[in-house]
């Protein structure tokens, strides 16, 4: 009797291994990863979908926000509720990524893990690597530029050339008087006193690079806002002393509009490196180094420094002292003939 009786609990445990084996066997995973595009240019954004399909009985551990995505920066989220497919569950996650940065670079496998629940075993399954190729934003790479058409050829209008002539008089006429008003406004009359002129780029650049020094930010680790100011400083000049819109304008815009100005020959080179350093800071998350950010500071400050407007007051007041010695020494000279007249 008991011998049976232990026949019958071993063919129990027996099946119940045998029945957990044989679920664990069908709970079958499978996760597939694709991106939208695998060529971009710098800063555009990136769909990366990750799908996972599983039969019943499993349950997804769903990768997050903390998922990491290498060189690539997670703007989006987005965790799609599971789809039930003939038995078999689908889900997908979606990530919008992006990078400042250019080269070839890959998106590194996830790693996700699922539980089994017929038994509690918890089991882990990878993503496949994806490759990404990110290209840089140049003129040449914007697309052809199609030839210009003729011409076209248009009748004489007597009437529209009179309006234009006249037109042309009002702006002259109106430039005369614009003048005569400055003019007048400059010499205390009209209004009152002229403005005082307003202060050189270079001054101003340098009084804030001074207190940026000063502010004590990258002791506090304020990384960030230091290259945003420093940032803001340099394109400020640039826009005070070129005459170009650096403060509205891309790092690439301000370096085609250098290109095209007539201050082409200025060496640009280190404004190029500060403000791609500065957009990479600010929108990458990137972390310079001690070296990188005091070569940054110090090339600003000399960039500022070799292009400034310098008025040569000192040179007039040179001049000044030196007419006034030749008089003293001429009027020394003078005075022994008087004294040999006179005697």
């Amino acid at each position: 009797m008991i011998f049976i009786k232990n026949i019958w609990k071993q063919a129990f445990v027996a099946g119940w291994i045998f029945l957990s084996l044989s679920l664990k066997a069908n709970a079958q995973v499978r996760v597939n990863s694709s991106v939208d595009k695998s060529r971009i240019k710098i800063g555009d954004l990136i769909q990366y979908e990750v799908h996972f399909y599983y039969d019943k009985g499993i349950e997804i551990q769903t990768p997050g926000l903390g998922s990491n995505l290498g060189a690539f920066e997670i703007r989006e989220f987005e965790d799609l509720p599971s789809q039930e497919n003939n038995g078999s569950f689908e889900k997908v996650v979606t990530y919008t990524i992006s990078t400042f940065d250019t080269g070839a670079y890959v998106i590194p496998p996830i790693s996700v893990g699922y539980t089994v629940l017929a038994d509690s075993s918890e089991h882990f399954i990878e993503t496949e690597p994806i490759d990404v190729y990110v290209e840089s934003m140049r003129p040449s790479e914007e697309g052809d530029i199609r030839d210009l058409k003729a011409q076209a050829e248009i009748p004489l209008d007597i009437k529209r050339i009179i309006l234009y002539v006249l037109i042309g008089l009002a702006i002259i006429l109106a430039l005369v008087l614009f003048w005569w008003y400055r003019k007048k406004r400059q010499q205390g009359g009209l209004f009152g006193k002229p403005e005082p002129p307003p202060r050189p780029a270079h001054e101003i650049a340098l009084e804030r690079l001074n207190n940026l020094e000063a502010s004590g930010m990258l002791a506090a680790g304020e990384i960030k806002d230091y290259f945003t100011e420093l940032s803001e400083i340099l394109r400020e000049y640039i826009e005070g002393r070129f005459f170009i819109p650096a403060l509205e304008s891309t790092t690439f815009e301000v370096m085609q509009d250098f290109n095209k100005s007539e201050f082409h020959s200025v060496e640009t080179e280190d404004v190029e490196k500060n403000l791609t350093l500065s957009d990479l800071v600010k929108f990458a998350r990137f972390i310079p180094g001690e070296e990188e950010v005091q070569v940054a500071f110090a090339t600003t400050r000399s960039f500022i420094e070799k292009t400034m407007i310098v008025e040569k007051v000192e040179d007039e007041l040179q001049a000044t002292k030196a007419e006034k010695q030749a008089e003293v020494e001429q009027t020394d000279a003078s005075k022994p003939q008087e004294e040999e007249v006179s005697s």
